[in-house]
């Protein structure tokens, strides 16, 4: 079983609202459950692996979506705390020429960043063989100080998979983010990067250059998702890059958090996290296997960008397609 940690929150789209005799101009909304690490949780209880989630949920109305989108999608809410905070939101602007999203969120005092050290789970469930965290959770507390509790307590032989997911407009202190961010990396077994975490974590250094710098630490898994110029996806001994899935794009709202849970999946199905030595069985993978991995996760995310808003596809449409 995977157990997903970080941020929940509704994502909140505007949409022109139509003009009618007498009407004014103006703007309507459109919520979304989301965030990050929800949509990994989401994406892989749809894609039919066993999975946790764990972040507060709020009792209000936002809140009883979103845990029941997570139902709905098979994921295991057991561990999630309810709250009475309200409900985080971030706010979504998908009207840029080439579908890619801008965000303005609301974070302080809130249900989606209010985990504290005293709701994670001791011990950590002997069936969680992979931890996966991500986005600004990280570097935001108390949630962020809860997480580097919980990774340092999962490390003992189970999968760190880390996805920055960086917002860099929420990072009030950078050097701060910097080192809490780091503490992760340089643990991590499994690494999902986009081209613009690159561009602010590691300005100048390519794709491959990161790879290698992150594999020569506890990586065993690096993957870095280039937008239309597709997917790479390195281990110790190989190297490989794909294509991006060719779909009409809607919106690309949670593409890389598809990826994430799509090469999580993957490695469930091929029994490498359930592996005594999952590192090992990570540097084990071949250049062969390494582009089926690949092409999974291009295709999940293809479908997501061929939706508006995070909605990833299921196990039924990932075998039909």
């Amino acid at each position: 079983m995977i157990l997903v940690a970080g941020e929940s929150l509704m994502d909140i789209f505007p949409v022109e609202a139509g003009q009618g005799e007498g009407a004014h101009q103006g703007m309507i909304f459109r919520a979304h459950a989301g965030g990050s690490p929800f949509n990994v949780a989401m994406a892989i209880g749809r894609l039919g692996v066993p999975v946790q989630y764990l972040c507060p949920l709020s009792r209000d109305r936002f809140g009883e979506v979103m845990a029941n989108t997570l139902k709905e999608s098979r994921v295991d809410i057991e561990l999630c705390p309810r709250t009475e905070m309200a409900t985080t939101l971030g706010f979504v602007d998908t009207s840029q020429a080439d579908g890619s999203a801008r965000y303005v969120f609301y974070t302080d005092n809130t249900a989606g960043c209010g985990l504290r050290k005293e709701d994670l789970p001791t011990p950590i469930p002997p069936q969680i063989r992979a931890l996966h965290f991500g986005s600004f959770s990280i570097g935001t507390d108390p949630i962020g100080h809860a997480l580097e509790s919980l990774k340092q307590a999962g490390q003992n032989g189970r999968v760190i998979s880390v996805d920055p997911n960086i917002r860099p407009f929420l990072i009030r202190d950078r050097e701060a983010y910097e080192t809490r961010l780091a503490s992760f990396l340089d643990f991590a077994t499994l690494i999902k990067l986009s081209d613009e975490d690159l561009e602010w974590m590691h300005p100048g250094m390519t794709s491959e250059q990161c790879c290698a710098r992150y594999l020569s630490k506890s990586a065993r898994l690096v993957v870095v998702t280039r937008g239309s110029r597709g997917l790479l996806i390195c281990n110790r001994h190989h190297q490989v890059t794909l294509p991006a899935a060719s779909v009409d794009v809607i919106d690309t709202v949670g593409a890389g958090d598809t990826c994430q849970a799509a090469i999580l999946t993957w490695l469930t199905r091929q029994q490498v996290l359930e592996a005594d030595d999952a590192g090992a069985a990570l540097d084990a993978l071949d250049e062969e296997q390494l582009r089926h991995l690949g092409s999974y996760a291009v295709k999940a995310s293809g479908i997501t960008c061929s939706r508006a808003g995070c909605n990833p596809p299921w196990q039924t449409e990932m075998e039909i397609m």
